[in-house]
């Protein structure tokens, strides 16, 4: 039996550890503290992933938007190209 500091008495026997009682409720009071700030974090992930989620969907629709605006500029360019050398052409005769 070896004593450590921290009043914890450690014994190992055949690989288990043994605990004092106030060892064993800070470690639980430990595992506990980590076990909450784990949910914790996971729930704020799980927020993010459902934002990010929808910031995707927003921005292809965005994205779908823009290339029917492009493809309506780019008709409308041929058409005014095409009406602007028919009128060169008809100022010429």
């Amino acid at each position: 039996m070896s004593t450590l500091n921290k009043g914890k008495t450690l014994t190992s026997t055949n690989g288990i550890e043994t605990y004092s009682k106030k060892t064993l409720n800070n470690k639980i009071h430990r595992l506990t503290t980590t076990n909450v700030q784990l949910i914790t974090n996971k729930m704020e992930t799980e927020k993010v992933k459902v934002n990010l989620e929808t910031d995707r969907v927003r921005l292809f629709g965005k994205k779908n938007s823009l290339i029917v605006k492009r493809e309506e500029f780019r008709i409308e360019i041929v058409i005014l190209n095409t009406v602007k050398l028919f009128n060169v052409l008809i100022r010429r005769y």
